[in-house]
């Protein structure tokens, strides 16, 4: 019986020899140009030369919009059709080595290596789930003893795969030869919630803009998806806000003849729409701008002129209860820090592992705090462009040289 872990013939095409080995790179998401695609398809362009590379996902990628969004040139890489996690485990029979790029995915690799990047392992089951999954496992059990009533009834057979999807199996971790984790934060729990060791890596990241000193104002910048705190993984907009009203009405936000001002940016969808509107109103009389649904432009323009960064995911959540509620590396974090800014961030998780406290910026873990270390930063100009070219240095390090480096130890 086949138990989806790897074969254990050896590879046909050894990696780094004069043959050239089928590389398989799985993501759902391609077309969403996030973080993890950026990821994924960093693997595909190194990997690309010398070996043969094949894409694979629900819609042939597009090569103008992942050079254009993502700084990536994918041309040359195959690509193949795969639907969802079942598709994609049969299709990785085929190849050499297989990498999971895809969040939250639990594909049983059948590819001689599996490679799974690991972006945060899915978070602790809540009591809802347990209940969910006891009730899924009893009703797969009792309809195993029918057999042949499930041979001859399409229904029935239905509700059996249906119940067996949604009993969580974590066999399929043993499919994989490696895991490797965007961070020492999602290394952490991944030994924790999957029993795995990973190999960290972080995330290759391209500046959105170059640090330009001549054109920094007197703003505070923030990037990121307005996403309600009960859907779970939120950027904090609301609390930030409050942290800058905090500022205004205590006179602190106009230094001598400058006026600082906070400038959010992100995207915000129906199901976030009451939250974004919040974080509007909140905003109102102050000196804060809230830009939704906004070209990339105007993400360039706000951090080429941003001469502070403020980051807030994982502010007010408890890291025992829901650690996937913090940031797992931080992408936007590095860009900002790329761009000149100086970064004051929730002092937990990936942002933490980025920012040196006192080097490259600040952590924080109140809104006191913020308000705090962002007025010092505000009067102080000298210190203000010593942390931002420190930052810029730093964030200098997750460079795609680097990432390329550490695959090719990986292989």
């Amino acid at each position: 019986m086949d138990d989806g872990s790897p074969r254990e013939s050896s590879i046909a095409h050894e990696v780094g020899s004069h043959q050239m080995s089928r590389v398989a790179i799985y993501n759902l998401y391609w077309a969403t140009y996030g973080g993890a695609e950026q990821v994924s398809g960093a693997f595909a362009e190194f990997l690309r030369d010398g070996h043969e590379v094949t894409l694979l996902g629900p819609e042939p990628i597009d090569l103008d919009k992942s050079r254009d969004r993502l700084g990536l040139d994918l041309s040359g890489c195959g690509f193949e059709k795969v639907m969802n996690d079942d598709e994609a485990s049969e299709v990785s029979a085929d190849f050499d080595i297989f990498v999971n790029g895809t969040y939250r995915s639990r594909v049983i690799n059948r590819a001689t290596r599996g490679i799974y990047y690991v972006h945060f392992p899915q978070p602790l089951d809540t009591t809802r789930q347990r209940v969910n999954q006891g009730v899924s496992r009893a009703a797969t059990r009792a309809l195993s003893l029918t057999p042949g009533r499930l041979r001859t009834s399409s229904k029935l057979s239905r509700i059996q795969r249906g119940f067996e999807r949604r009993v969580v199996d974590n066999a399929w971790v043993s499919s994989y030869t490696d895991f490797v984790s965007n961070s020492e934060y999602t290394a952490h729990w991944t030994q924790e919630i999957w029993g795995v060791p990973s190999t960290v890596v972080y995330p290759a990241v391209r500046p959105v803009v170059e640090a330009d000193w001549a054109r920094k104002t007197p703003s505070v910048a923030t990037l990121g998806r307005f996403f309600d705190p009960i859907h779970g993984h939120g950027k904090k907009q609301r609390d930030l806000v409050d942290a800058f009203v905090m500022l205004d009405e205590a006179g602190r936000s106009r230094i001598g003849s400058d006026q600082w001002r906070f400038v959010l940016v992100g995207g915000a969808d129906a199901a976030n729409r009451e939250y974004a509107l919040s974080v509007k109103r909140a905003a109102l009389g102050h000196p804060i701008d809230v830009h939704m649904n906004r070209p990339r432009s105007v993400v360039e323009d706000t951090l080429r002129s941003a001469s502070i960064y403020w980051h807030g995911t994982g502010y007010g959540e408890e890291v025992a209860k829901h650690p996937e509620r913090f940031e797992h590396f931080g992408i936007a974090v590095v860009e900002a820090m790329l761009a000149g800014c100086v970064p004051v961030v929730y002092g937990e998780a990936g942002p933490a592992e980025i920012v040196r406290h006192g080097v490259d910026g600040y952590h924080w873990h109140t809104l006191e705090q913020l308000a705090g270390f962002t007025y010092e930063l505000m009067n102080d100009e000298a210190k203000r462009r010593a942390m931002a070219e420190s930052a810029v240095a730093r964030g200098r390090e997750y460079s795609i040289d680097r990432f390329r480096s550490a695959i090719d130890a990986l292989l």
